[in-house]
């Protein structure tokens, strides 16, 4: 009888253990919050705000951003992949993470590059990534808050068709003249996120 006792035990026990298995590494919905600071050259520090909404399996995480922040005066929305590596098992644990996508200019009319001779104005998205490292923490029951920093690059444009100075210059003109503005940013990307 004892026998049948150590059985039902070691079968409990290990049912018990290959279900907390299964729940660790089952896909969990993650939602987050992150806002922070953009410090470039000329120390032109300027504010950022995320939102980010993806799931996490294990140690890896990955989901879908967007956000609204400015490089110097230029504003604009990145949209991106986010992926997340934690380093450690536990709730408390640091990461190394990679955000890869588009960025979207959305500048304001103050923000715009305009002259008295321009006929069409366009203005243009390009490739924004930001990767880097950070910590993330338990705050509370459903809360996690982490820090984290980083290397960011973003890529706008500004393209404009001139009209010609006609009394400037006798000769022949062009009807328009093509110019453009193509912004290179690159900056160290500081945040704080919340985690439900």
């Amino acid at each position: 009888m004892k026998f049948l006792y150590v059985i039902l035990l070691l079968l409990y026990c290990g049912t018990a253990t290959a279900q907390k298995k299964r729940h660790s590494n089952s896909a969990k919905f993650n939602s987050g919050i992150q806002g922070g600071i953009l410090e470039g050259q000329h120390h032109h520090t300027t504010g950022q705000l995320q939102w980010v909404n993806g799931f996490r399996v294990a140690s890896w995480a990955a989901g879908i951003g967007v956000g609204v922040d400015y490089y110097g005066s230029k504003r604009s929305l990145p949209l991106f992949v986010d992926v997340k590596k934690y380093l450690l098992t536990g709730k408390e644990t640091p990461f190394i993470y990679a955000s890869v996508g588009h960025n979207y200019s959305w500048l304001r009319d103050n923000q715009k590059r305009f002259s008295w001779n321009v006929a069409e104005y366009k203005q243009e998205g390009g490739l924004y990534y930001d990767i880097g490292i950070g910590y993330r923490f338990p705050v509370g029951k459903w809360i996690d808050m982490g820090f984290s920093g980083g290397y960011s690059y973003k890529r706008q444009k500004e393209v404009f068709l001139l009209l010609p100075c006609t009394t400037c210059f006798p000769q022949p003109q062009p009807s328009v003249i093509p110019d453009s503005y193509d912004y290179q940013f690159r900056r160290l990307s500081l945040k704080a996120s919340l985690w439900f």
